[in-house]
């Protein structure tokens, strides 16, 4: 009798344990999440003091819970976040299924204890939190791992590692309207969206723009781009901060992988400038820029990297020319580049000495500038035989402005260089037809004054 009763008890010793919350954590299973009626909920206490619900009662979440029953065998319901977090749709736009599924009443992919936890959920302004400065790139990490990973290697993720002020966050850059989800945006909204966000910091920010180099200074010149005003008229075709620079992984232009660096930033613009970019790269230009020559250009050379001119703009168009040609005498006006490249450093003096150069600055917009003759993507030298400038082309070229300008009509120095050779014949002409042109014009003055006296 005595060895039956020690043998029950035995036994039942054995079931306790085994149904007991620390059982159940030895075996790997969270007590937290045993079926309501076959195991109390058990809630480490210490972890609940830290967070940012520690004032609160398990009843104000767990509605309907009865905590004197243990354990509980009635209907627990579902935790409602939005009972005290009623905006949160509204401030986390960045995740919109949270807000779809406020509307349809059913569970959202994403839901708040995914981000935020369960008992542990702490404030963003807690040091060391998931959501803290520091941390909130890791914790959107655990989803978006291939964004947080571009984002490490970004100007931007950099500085935050080296806790740069004004450094941005996932947070800091994804406040609603930036991101296409599902189409669910409009491409417009976005974009505009996008640059305000940008601009927030590169104008904005006394303490961002510190840390930024001197080219940032450009920033305010892009909304009256050709890029920025089209944007702002309504067209979402036109290129933003991120159609150009990426949104992740922004890098200098002089880093290698930067969307807007030497080797690839021709390549980035003809995502919209195609064809330009097709003409481009067989040019003298283009060309180049394929070299080692660190000085050769690139799209932004001549139409800088923020202040692309439109034809809205006064100073694009016909009046834009003067700027055309300053644009051009950049590189082929200093004397540094003629040792370096061989390109002569007179070219544009002489030009500006010359008829065409001279009209120019006086303000005629008809007269010609170097992109006039020389064509602006599609630049070659002169013994190419599909050049503007080849000596076969020069008449039709010449005749775009000058009706019926012949093989003959370019004769004299092209940019007008002062004391430049000419043939024996010509050099005998010219003075021949001072004389003449003096002799008769002093032959008629006196001959009409002796008509006169004898009369």
């Amino acid at each position: 009798m005595r060895k039956r009763v020690v043998v029950l008890t035995a036994m039942v010793a054995v079931g306790l344990y085994v149904s007991s919350p620390s059982a159940l954590a030895q075996a790997g299973r969270d007590p937290s999440q045993a079926r309501v009626g076959q195991v109390a909920p058990v809630v480490d206490e210490s972890v609940l003091q830290h967070s940012a619900h520690a004032k609160l009662v398990c009843v104000a979440c767990h509605t309907g819970l009865d905590p004197k029953i243990v354990p509980y065998r009635g209907k627990a319901e579902p935790v409602v976040c939005l009972r005290c977090h009623a905006d949160a749709q509204f401030k986390h736009a960045f995740h919109p299924e949270i807000a779809r599924s406020i509307r349809s009443g059913t569970e959202p992919r994403v839901s708040c204890k995914d981000c935020h936890g369960t008992h542990d959920v702490a404030s963003p302004k807690l040091a060391g939190s998931k959501f803290s400065e520091n941390r909130v790139t890791e914790s959107c990490g655990k989803c978006h791992a291939k964004e947080v990973e571009s984002y490490a290697g970004s100007v931007h993720g950099k500085a935050l590692a080296a806790t740069a002020k004004g450094a941005p966050t996932c947070v800091s850059c994804h406040p609603p309207s930036v991101a296409i989800t599902g189409g669910s945006a409009d491409s417009l909204t976005v974009k505009a969206a996008q640059a305000r966000v940008c601009q927030g910091c590169h104008l904005d920010s006394a303490s961002a723009r510190d840390g930024m180099s001197p080219s940032t200074a450009l920033v305010p010149s892009w909304d009256r781009s050709a890029h920025g005003t089209r944007l702002q008229h309504g067209d979402a075709a036109a290129a933003n901060c991120v159609s150009c620079h990426g949104s992740h992984g922004i890098r200098k232009k002089s880093e290698p992988g930067s969307t807007v660096g030497k080797d690839s930033i021709a390549g980035t613009c003809a995502k919209c400038h195609l064809a330009i970019e097709k003409t481009f790269n067989h040019s003298v230009h283009g060309m180049a820029r394929t070299s080692s020559k660190t000085d050769s250009m690139t799209c932004a050379t001549c139409h800088s990297e923020h202040a692309k001119l439109g034809p809205v703009d006064t100073k694009s168009g016909a009046g834009a020319k003067p700027v055309t040609a300053q644009a051009c005498a950049r590189c082929h006006d200093p004397v540094t580049f003629s040792g370096t490249y061989g390109i002569s450093s007179e070219r544009f003096k002489n030009f500006s000495d010359s008829y065409h150069g001279l009209t120019l600055q006086n303000g005629t917009v008809e007269a010609a500038n170097c992109a006039s003759c020389h064509s602006a993507h599609d630049v070659k030298p002169k013994n190419d035989t599909t050049s503007t400038v080849n000596t076969a082309n020069r008449a039709a070229n010449c005749g775009r402005c000058h009706r019926g300008a012949s093989e003959r009509f370019d004769i004299g120095p092209v940019h007008g260089k002062v004391g430049a050779r000419v043939s024996a014949v010509r050099a005998w002409v010219l003075p021949f037809g001072v004389v003449l042109i003096a002799g008769v014009a002093s032959g008629l003055f006196f001959f009409g004054r002796t008509r006169r006296t004898r009369a």
